[in-house]
């Protein structure tokens, strides 16, 4: 396999790339079946800023959403607007910006494999991450941080490809300037990984260039920089060339860093990052499927290899030694975050380049046998996405409330005085807030929260609507998942939800 035609690289890249496309895109508003709350919350602001130009909380073109209180990254928002404006504020309109970033992510990291070691290796990297259960599962929903990677993946490319096109530097400044509104935890990754990228492209880096590139990084990431700056140093909101640097109820680093635990938190950093990378699951069903982990359980064995051998034997220009400063940045701004998988998603591109190297080196031992490595991963990759499509499909995918969005819409169309979800639904208003598509200065007027200046506000009430646990159901109408009819007679059954009479009181 060393020696490809252009005509059979091609045929395979196309075929690689059409597999991974469809595994991205297809079906997208089935699999996960439902919305997550803060799918949800990213939607309705998204709608609210493009039809009233505020969001929920009245702020106007934030840089950083404040959600639930303690913030909520804003650029996946802003991606979906022409979605919205298509295809009104639905499921495809949110999830379609964070799969189409997951395609444009298998690209540049072909790309970049091709640059770094030639024709074959790419195809091994663009075969291993079309197929990674990571990857697949990251960019079908709509997390909004999950969209660092795709940012991160750019800036490196350009960041490779000025080496011999020094004008490239503008791409990786956009990429890079745009990064911490995809993700807090940019801010913890840039610094080093910038250093690494001008000290390895120091040789061939030309002044002008250079400075319209990172003038054009320090101009994007100043809003989002001023913004955390004065929520750190507790000031208001305030304006700044027309955005909103929003003031947050609580800021998340002290409760999800080393800054609020101290180093005495950094030991327990580093055990949970080599816990999470043997067993390659945090917990969370929607991070990982219980078959195929982040990047099945040959991946970390595959990626030691390949590390070994870039160490060894360095790939050529800068690609490659720029993706081994994002390794090692990533692993050391890891033990600075409680992890989680998506907390420290910006390990996992780099990670998964140098199990592709390591399958790379496999493959060529494998001699005429190298067959038998794609069909193997296909057989793995086909139990994963099994499993995935077990845990997260139909109505028994519990952390998505598939059948929430057509109750609501059900019960609004009955006009009922009140109306009333109960708390199975995390953050139960997100979801009638976006389903009866109610104004944000409605819900600003009307908004009932029990802890107004707590990090996740809890709401109570908006206009006609009522949450709360399921005993207390009240009004017109309720909403309640299939296991809380108990004896009463369901109206409608949607999913898991059922809507039904409240007893009187």
């Amino acid at each position: 396999m060393r020696n490809l035609s252009r005509r059979t690289e091609a045929a395979c890249a196309a075929a690689l790339f059409a597999l991974g496309f469809a595994l991205r895109l297809a079906a997208l508003a089935a699999l996960p079946a439902g919305l997550n709350q803060d799918e949800a919350s990213a939607l309705y602001d998204a709608w609210a800023i493009l039809n009233y130009g505020v969001d929920r909380n009245m702020n106007a073109l934030p840089v950083l959403l404040v959600s639930w209180g303690s913030g909520q990254n804003a650029l996946l928002s802003y991606l979906a607007m022409p979605f919205i404006a298509l295809l009104g504020p639905t499921v495809w309109a949110l999830r379609l910006p964070m799969a189409l970033s997951g395609c444009l992510t298998l690209a540049l990291f072909w790309a970049l494999a091709r640059r770094a070691r030639g024709p074959v290796f790419a195809l091994w990297a663009l075969g291993f991450l079309a197929l990674c259960p990571w990857h697949v599962m990251a960019v079908r929903w709509g997390l909004e941080s999950n969209l660092l990677p795709a940012m991160l993946m750019g800036g490196v490319y350009f960041a490779a490809l000025s080496e011999k096109r020094p004008w490239a530097l503008l791409g990786a400044g956009v990429f890079f300037g745009l990064a911490p509104y995809a993700y807090g935890t940019a801010f913890f990754i840039l610094p080093p990984l910038l250093l690494f990228c001008v000290w390895q492209l120091r040789k061939s880096l030309r002044p002008l260039p250079f400075l319209a590139g990172l003038g054009i990084f320090l101009a994007l990431v100043l809003p989002i920089a001023l913004c955390q700056l004065r929520n750190a140093l507790g000031l208001p909101s305030a304006s700044f060339l027309g955005f909103t640097l929003p003031e947050l109820t609580a800021t998340r680093q002290s409760a999800t860093s080393v800054f609020g635990t101290g180093l005495a938190g950094l030991w327990d950093n580093i055990r949970a990052l080599a816990r999470l990378l043997i067993t390659q699951s945090d917990g969370l069903p929607w991070n990982s499927a219980p078959r195929g982990g982040i990047l099945y359980a040959f991946g970390l064995p595959l990626a030691l290899w390949g590390l070994a051998r870039s160490l060894r034997t360095r790939g050529r220009g800068a690609a490659e030694g720029i993706m081994l400063a994002w390794l090692f940045s990533a692993l050391a701004c890891s033990a600075l975050i409680t992890v989680n998988i998506n907390r420290v998603n910006f390990l996992w591109l780099p990670l998964a380049y140098f199990a592709a190297l390591g399958l790379d080196a496999l493959g060529a031992l494998a001699g005429r046998l190298w067959p038998a490595l794609p069909a193997a991963l296909l057989a793995c990759f086909a139990a994963f996405f099994t499993s995935y499509c077990l845990s997260l499909g139909g109505a028994g995918n519990v952390n998505f409330f598939p059948g929430l969005g057509e109750a609501i819409e059900y019960v609004s169309a009955r006009e009922p005085e009140s109306a009333y979800i109960t708390d199975w639904v995390n953050s139960p208003y997100i979801f009638a807030l976006l389903y009866t598509e109610t104004p944000p200065e409605e819900f600003a007027a009307t908004v009932e929260y029990t802890n107004p200046d707590g990090a996740f506000r809890n709401v109570e009430g908006f206009a006609n609507w009522r949450f709360g646990p399921a005993e207390e159901a009240e009004g017109g109408l309720a909403i309640v998942h299939v296991s809380e009819i108990q004896n009463r007679e369901a109206e409608a059954v949607f999913g898991g939800c059922a809507v039904i009479i409240p007893e009187s009181k």
